[in-house]
């Protein structure tokens, strides 16, 4: 049995925006480097230059390997993560697509996500070993959806984590993410994490 359910956004989490929002300020050092990039084409011929940290999706990669976490993208990049783990390198780590939106007629875009996470902490709550839930997101993981996820009365903690999207998980959030799987009963009912240097911005970058 997993630890814990992992649901994890990929733009502003794994691929770094870098200075496309705004410039990174003094809060570099506690980013991981990002030292692996690539083109991804998606339909119709778009073409996206995602950007991350090798050291993060190989600490990512090996939680969900060694059977420590439930790896699972809750992503716009729904209908292509299948190109996302061939550039990660995630080939043969189990990970698993929630299809929370229709890419067609792009029904449920804007709730969806939100959806998707009360609906898996409804799943828990009937289960004799229910799993903690981490989300991890730069846009909706706000204090507004944890008040809501706090009013469902969950049995178990969740860990919500909205990084800073120009420099994706920070190396402090990451050392949260780990310290909360292997003691989740020290973190209250919905913890809220949020990067002191994450800010709202217009629109979405990425796919």
């Amino acid at each position: 049995m997993p630890q814990a359910v992992l649901y994890t956004d990929f733009d502003g989490v794994i691929n770094a925006f870098g200075t496309m929002s705004r410039p990174i300020t003094a809060h570099d050092d506690t980013a991981f480097g990002l030292d692996m990039a690539k083109t991804i084409c998606v339909a119709e011929g778009h073409a996206y230059l995602v950007q991350w940290s090798g050291e993060l999706v190989a600490a990512m990669a090996e939680l969900a390997t060694a059977g420590l976490v439930e790896l699972a993208w809750l992503s716009t990049w729904q209908p292509f993560t299948g190109r996302l783990e061939q550039a990660l390198g995630w080939d043969h780590v189990p990970v698993e697509t929630v299809r929370w939106y229709d890419p067609v007629t792009l029904a449920h875009l804007r709730d969806g996500k939100f959806a998707a996470i009360q609906s898996r902490a409804r799943h828990e709550q009937l289960q004799q070993r229910p799993l903690p839930i981490i989300w991890v997101d730069d846009e909706e993981c706000t204090p507004q959806r944890r008040d809501l996820l706090q009013g469902m009365g969950l049995r178990v903690p969740m860990l919500m984590v909205r990084p800073d999207s120009r420099i994706g998980i920070s190396r402090r959030q990451w050392s949260l993410i780990v310290d909360f799987l292997s003691t989740p009963e020290r973190y209250g009912q919905v913890t809220l994490d949020e990067e002191a240097t994450a800010s709202s911005h217009d629109g979405h970058f990425g796919y």
